[in-house]
C-alpha cells in the first residue's frame, strides 16, 4: 500500500506533502509528478510549484535524488527498503483544474500536487489529510474521520488522481436523490440563488441524463462549487464528481444561476461520456506524457451540446433561453472560426500542440463550439432520415453500452460506424463535411434548422441570429 500524507500551512498557501512508497525490487526509483491532468489535454507545468523535495530511507536516513526531466525526481534506493519523499506544493490557482490553499479553504486537486511510481498505478493507496476540529470535507470518496484527521482508502493512483477534494470550516452541503442514486452539492462561499430552485432543476436534469443512458455509471455523484474572490466561470469532470469554480467578487449572483445550471449539466453527462466512454488512446491513461487522441470533438462538443440540450428538453430552462444558449454556441463558432485550415479531427490532436487559446488566425476551430454544432447537425440528420425515430441519443447509448460499460475504448471508425448504423444509411457525406475538412459548416446547419421552422442567418454585421418561425423545436 502507497500512503499519502496532506498538511497544510495556510500563510504560506502551502500544501505539506509525504508519500511512503513500500519496499521494491529497484535500486532507483523514477518518482513522477503528472505531466497532465484529465478533462484539459495540454502538457502541464505543475512541477514548478515543488519546494524542498526530499527522499528517505526507511530508518528515515536520506537519499540521494536527482531531476532528470521537469517532472521526473530519480531516487537512488540500493537498500530496496521502502522509501519516503517529502516536499511542499505552492497552491494558488483557484481554477477547476487547480489547487488552493488559504485560511479559509483548503482545495486539492490529487493530480496537481501527488508525485507518482507509473509501475505502482494499480497499488492501493491510503490517503491521510490533517484536519482542525471545525473543518469539513467534500470529496467522491468514502471519508473516514478521526480527532485530527480525514482518512480515505483508494482502490488505485488512477482513483487518487480523479478525485480533488475541500477541506474547510465553511461548507454547506446540500443533498437529493434520483433514482436511487444518492447526489450532494457542496458549496464554499456565498450565493445569492434560490436553493430549492436549483435542488429540483437539477433532480430534472439529473433524471433526463440517468433516462437516456438508462442508468447511472455510479452509487454516487457531487457537485462541489466554490465561489472566488475574482471573476470565474470554469468546471471540472471527474467519475462521481465535478469541480465547478464560479461567480464573480466573491458571490455567486443569481443572474448566474443559467450558467450554474448549464456548468452542471455539462459536467454531468461527462459521468458517461470521457469518465467511461472513452476514446481508446486514454485507455487507460498515461501522467507520463501526452494521449494524443483525434475525437475529443466527441468527448467535448457532444458534451457541449448536451449539456444545454438536457436543459431544455427536462424543463430547467425555456425555449427562449434555449435559443439564447444556441446563439452563444453559434456565434462562438461561425463569428470566430466559420472555415479553418484544420479539420476537428486535427484540431483535437493537436490541442497536446496548440493548447486552448485562439492561435494561429484561421487554423483551428473549438471542439467545445464546433464539436457542439457538429453534434447537433448529426442529431438533426439522423432524425430526418429515420422520420423522428431514432437520434443522436441512439448513438450515445450505443456507445455506453459497448464502450462505456466495458472499458473499452473506442476510436474515429467506431463513432462513424455507430452513426451510420443508427442512421440507416451511410452518413460520408456529413463526415466528409462536418469532421475530416475544415470548411464552413453553416449553410448545412441552416438548412437543417429552416426545416424545423428556425432561421438561422448572418446579420449586416456579420452576427448570428437565431429566429423561430414555426412553433416547431
Amino acid at each position: 500500500m502507497i500512503k499519502y500524507f496532506f498538511s497544510f500551512d495556510s500563510s504560506k498557501h502551502i500544501a505539506e506533502v509525504q508519500i511512503i512508497f513500500p519496499s521494491n525490487t529497484k535500486n532507483s526509483l523514477e518518482i513522477n509528478l503528472p505531466a497532465w491532468r484529465p478533462g484539459r489535454y495540454q502538457l502541464q507545468n505543475f512541477a514548478k510549484n515543488i519546494l524542498n523535495f526530499e527522499a528517505f530511507d526507511g530508518s528515515n536516513n536520506p537519499l540521494e535524488w536527482r531531476k532528470t526531466s521537469r517532472n521526473v525526481w530519480k531516487v537512488e534506493n540500493e537498500s530496496q527498503r521502502e522509501v519516503t519523499v517529502k516536499y511542499k506544493y505552492y497552491s494558488t490557482e483557484l481554477n477547476a483544474g487547480g489547487s488552493f490553499v488559504d485560511q479559509y479553504l483548503n482545495y486539492i486537486n490529487p493530480v496537481n500536487a501527488c508525485m507518482f511510481l507509473p509501475e505502482l498505478m494499480d497499488s492501493p493507496i491510503q490517503l491521510q489529510i490533517s484536519k482542525t476540529e471545525s473543518d469539513k470535507i467534500a470529496s467522491g470518496l468514502t471519508v473516514n474521520e478521526d480527532k485530527d484527521k480525514f482518512i480515505i482508502d483508494i482502490k488505485d493512483t488512477y482513483e487518487l488522481f480523479d478525485n480533488p477534494f475541500i477541506v474547510s470550516p465553511y461548507l454547506e452541503r446540500l443533498e437529493f436523490r434520483v433514482q436511487n442514486v444518492d447526489f450532494s452539492f457542496w458549496i464554499h462561499g456565498r450565493i445569492d440563488i434560490d436553493t430549492k430552485q436549483l435542488i429540483a432543476d437539477l433532480t430534472k436534469i439529473a433524471d433526463y441524463q440517468i433516462t437516456l443512458f438508462g442508468e447511472f455509471p455510479e452509487k454516487n455523484y457531487h457537485f462541489m462549487l466554490i465561489v472566488p474572490e475574482h471573476t470565474y466561470y470554469h468546471g471540472v469532470e471527474h467519475a462521481n464528481s465535478t469541480m465547478m469554480v464560479l461567480g464573480e467578487n466573491g458571490v455567486l449572483p443569481n443572474n448566474y444561476y443559467n450558467d450554474l445550471l448549464g456548468l452542471a449539466s455539462h459536467e454531468l453527462f461527462h459521468a458517461w461520456n470521457i469518465a467511461k466512454i472513452r476514446p481508446v488512446e486514454l485507455t487507460p491513461y498515461d501522467f507520463t506524457k501526452e494521449n494524443y487522441f483525434e475525437t475529443c470533438f466527441v468527448a467535448e462538443g457532444f458534451t457541449t451540446y448536451y449539456g444545454d440540450k438536457v436543459l431544455f428538453e427536462s424543463g430547467a430552462i425555456d425555449q427562449k433561453q434555449y435559443i439564447k444558449e444556441l446563439e452563444t454556441t453559434y456565434r462562438r463558432h461561425f463569428e470566430e472560426a466559420n472555415e479553418t485550415s484544420q479539420s476537428i479531427l486535427e484540431t483535437s490532436f493537436d490541442l497536446w500542440v496548440d493548447g486552448y487559446e485562439k492561435g494561429t488566425p484561421g487554423k483551428k476551430a473549438s471542439v467545445y463550439s464546433k464539436g457542439a454544432v457538429v453534434a447537433q447537425i448529426l442529431d438533426l440528420i439522423i432524425k430526418k432520415n429515420t422520420n423522428q425515430e431514432k437520434s443522436l441519443d441512439n448513438v450515445m447509448r450505443i456507445l455506453w453500452d459497448k464502450f462505456g460499460k466495458t472499458g473499452i475504448g473506442y476510436s474515429y471508425q467506431d463513432v462513424k460506424a455507430i452513426c451510420e448504423d443508427v442512421n440507416g444509411d451511410s452518413l460520408e457525406e456529413y463526415f466528409n463535411i462536418c469532421i475530416e475538412s475544415g470548411g464552413s459548416i453553416f449553410e448545412l446547419l441552416a438548412s437543417l434548422l429552416t426545416e424545423k421552422g428556425v432561421s438561422l442567418q448572418f446579420t449586416a454585421s456579420r452576427s448570428v441570429q437565431l429566429s423561430i418561425q414555426t412553433p416547431n423545436h
